[in-house]
């Protein structure tokens, strides 16, 4: 059975380092390209997406503008969008992942802020449909994607650095709090000297 086990190991390993197959190399690429660990991405993105909306939400409310904005947007429509903004977030976040290793600031940062711009644009793109199919008037949002091109990038960009430093942040902490688990389950397992 060990045997069975270890054939059908070697078969998978072959499968895998075989140079005939570029199928299975581009996979690999595939894999290695959106290969973050996709409980973090998801973590991440929801962590993103809520902000996102509870922060302008919450600057809206205190400017005593959130009650007109909330009248003129139905719940089906704002349901959309925040799931639009989370799975945009949530890929965006995912190829970010795959091209840092959270271990640098500039490493971390620039891709973050390139991402965050992809973000922005993609939802500009959302919030234009919502507003092209809603309003139906072209000429607006012509003008709405001139526009708004520029400033979702930059905005997108600015969002996309913050987070990432935040990001970074968290991670180390979570990193240096496992360390110190592992410190102490290896000193608890530690047997003493003879003395």
């Amino acid at each position: 059975m060990a045997e069975a086990g270890g054939e059908a190991a070697d078969g998978e390993a072959g499968s895998v380092e075989g140079p005939d197959d570029g199928a299975t190399e581009g996979a690999a690429d595939e894999g290695r390209a959106s290969g973050a660990d996709p409980l973090l991405a998801w973590t991440l993105a929801s962590f993103h997406a809520a902000t996102l909306v509870v922060g302008p939400v919450l600057l809206l409310y205190a400017v005593d503008a959130l009650g007109s904005l909330l009248q003129g947007v139905r719940t089906v429509t704002g349901l959309g969008l925040y799931l639009a903004l989370w799975v945009l977030t949530w890929w965006t976040n995912r190829r970010w992942l795959a091209a840092t290793d959270l271990r640098g600031l500039r490493g971390t940062v620039v891709p973050g802020a390139t991402w965050g711009a992809i973000t922005g644009v993609g939802f500009l793109l959302v919030l234009l449909v919502a507003v092209g199919v809603i309003v139906r008037e072209p000429l607006l949002v012509a003008a709405l994607a001139v526009g708004g091109m520029p400033v979702s990038a930059l905005v997108g960009a600015l969002a996309g650095a913050g987070f990432a430093v935040l990001d970074l942040l968290i991670v180390e902490a979570g990193r240096r709090l496992a360390g110190g688990e592992r410190a102490e389950a290896g000193s608890v397992g530690r047997s003493e000297p003879p003395s």
